[in-house]
């Protein structure tokens, strides 16, 4: 809604509105330009909590910061403390929405990560960021839409990061270990995204499976070729690559899952071990000491 209606429906004056959003007490609304700002129910909600807490007298700003505070904070773990904001500061270009819409999905990850899917509200996304509800639904569809984002976004990292950091590597073991430090430092961070995403599949949407397979596709896909490629160049023995990479993918699951019960073991011997058990044997030559 338009300032006007949010005027009418909530009985606040325009300039009182502005003065919130000054202080702080209320959550910037969407910027389309420069006079262009859109309101929702949550803005509306948050100017009756004010004007509740008022009761027609005079109130101390700080007293309403944190009387606000606190009432957003039952519903969201993370601190909803808004700054003051500009109302005349607009995001408008595709660079700052591009950021924006990254921004989401990260404070998402911790969220989620921390909540599980089911159990979080995107008033805790929204929260957390100080921004609206409305805001939110420019961006994402809704909250599934915004789950399959961030599991795209941590396994393109996970994915990415190893592609940079082999890049000039030839040795064929090495590139191998170097996939497997990168895999097990972020999938130790990550695992319970994916825990969460595997069980939705027991229900009776198809998107999760879908999900699972496009995640295992890229993850296994530059290792398939790498071993690929070690088969035709006669430095291994001759291997079913599609399988190797799940098979090894599947071991660095295990471990990751290893190294989070105790500090018994760090990443240098889960790869050790990968390599002693079930690459060793594969080498048609001896190979250096890597």
């Amino acid at each position: 809604m338009r300032i006007k209606e949010l005027v009418e429906k909530s009985g606040v004056p325009r300039t009182t509105i502005h003065f919130y959003l000054r202080q702080g007490l209320l959550h910037p609304p969407h910027k389309t330009g420069r006079t262009m700002a859109y309101y929702d129910e949550s803005h509306l909600k948050q100017l009756k909590e004010i004007q509740n807490l008022k009761k027609g007298a005079r109130v101390p700003i700080a007293f309403l910061k944190e009387q606000v505070n606190s009432i957003n904070q039952v519903d969201s773990p993370v601190s909803t403390a808004y700054n003051g904001y500009d109302v005349g500061k607009p995001v408008t270009t595709t660079k700052e929405k591009k950021k924006k819409r990254q921004e989401i999905i990260k404070h998402a990850i911790q969220i989620f990560s921390h909540k599980g899917y089911h159990q979080t509200k995107i008033s805790d996304i929204t929260g957390s960021m100080k921004i609206s509800t409305g805001t939110f639904y420019l961006y994402f569809n809704n909250k599934r839409d915004l789950f399959i984002e961030v599991i795209d976004d941590v396994f393109h990292n996970i994915v990415g990061e190893a592609a940079v950091a082999i890049k000039g590597e030839e040795d064929f073991l090495k590139k191998l270990k170097i996939r497997g430090r990168v895999f097990l430092k972020n999938y130790t961070k990550y695992s319970e995204i994916l825990n969460q995403l595997r069980a939705e599949m027991a229900g009776e949407d198809n998107w999760p499976v879908k999900k699972i397979k496009k995640i295992y596709h890229h993850l296994t896909r530059p290792v398939i070729k790498e071993i690929q490629d070690a088969v035709d160049a006669g430095i291994i023995r001759k291997i079913d690559p599609d399988l190797a990479a799940y098979d090894l993918t599947g071991q660095l699951e295990m471990m990751s899952l290893r190294l989070s019960l105790d500090d018994k073991y760090n990443i240098e011997d889960a790869i050790n071990f990968i390599v002693d058990l079930s690459l060793d044997h594969l080498f048609i030559n001896d190979k250096n000491d890597t």
